[in-house]
């Protein structure tokens, strides 16, 4: 494609999204998500959206027992979008309050923890109703879900799940962030309240190009009061590496079955 008709693809779907009035979210419409030939250029579309939240809204009939669930995806550094188009396509036909999450990866994860945690205060004061939150934190984005564990006080069930997340951290992270470390230099994350269920999604070490050149597992950490769940080798017959497990989970959670 042309820099010029990119350019005008991109412009249109930045016309598509619209901010309700009262809402501190921007809207886009699931229909936007393209697959197939058309995934590298909607994930392009995805991670250029405006920082914040982006409710990705679904025009058809949705299960209304699903109302009152809100759920927010944080995506990883440096990423391409794509592999969250699929994802987002099938939680917005189950659930009507979707959320992704844009940030800047060069900021530090607590700092976007804590304004994603006033982002929520405000969207929660548009859905009075809501009963459940659901987050999903992908690679560097799970580390933003776990320093916003601690930051959530709401007197309602919480389930953060981080899906191949280094949440050990590195040095360099840790030293430029300042962040608590213990003595094998993995961060120390605040405690966080008792109606926060924590899910680690560990992928195949020597599967996620994201950490097999590593000489240790970045995912290899005991967090408080945590569950962990390391991700089989294969989807559907695809390796399953670094980005291939937001589906692998996401599919889990609307208990949808996925093949070796």
């Amino acid at each position: 494609m042309k820099l010029s008709s990119y350019l005008i693809s991109i412009l249109f779907f930045f016309i598509s999204i619209s901010s309700a009035e009262n809402n501190q979210f921007s809207i886009i419409n699931s229909e936007e998500l393209k697959l197939g030939d058309k995934l590298q250029e909607t994930g392009l579309k995805l991670i250029s959206l405006p920082l914040g939240l982006t409710l990705i809204k679904n025009n058809t009939d949705i299960d209304l027992l699903n109302e009152n669930t809100i759920i927010i995806n944080i995506h990883g550094t440096r990423s391409r979008g794509y592999e969250w188009v699929g994802p987002l396509k099938k939680l917005s036909e189950k659930y009507s309050n979707n959320f992704f999450y844009k940030h800047d990866w060069n900021i530090c994860p607590d700092s976007t923890s804590s304004v994603l945690s006033r982002n929520l205060v405000e969207t929660f004061s548009n859905f009075q109703n809501a009963d459940t939150l659901v987050i999903f934190g992908h690679s560097y984005g799970g580390l933003i879900a776990t320093f916003l564990a601690s930051k959530l006080h709401l007197n309602i069930p919480i389930y953060v799940n981080t899906i191949a997340s280094p949440l050990t951290g590195y040095k360099k992270l840790s030293n430029e962030c300042g962040l608590k470390v213990d003595r094998d230099d993995n961060i120390i994350y605040p405690l966080w309240d008792k109606n926060i269920i924590f899910h680690q999604w560990r992928t195949q070490f020597d599967l996620d190009n994201a950490f097999n050149k590593l000489s240790f597992d970045p995912q290899d950490i005991k967090i408080y009061n945590d569950k962990i769940t390391r991700l089989p080798s294969t989807i559907n017959g695809r390796r399953l590496g670094h980005n291939w497990s937001i589906t692998w989970v996401v599919d889990e959670f609307l208990n949808i079955l996925h093949l070796p």
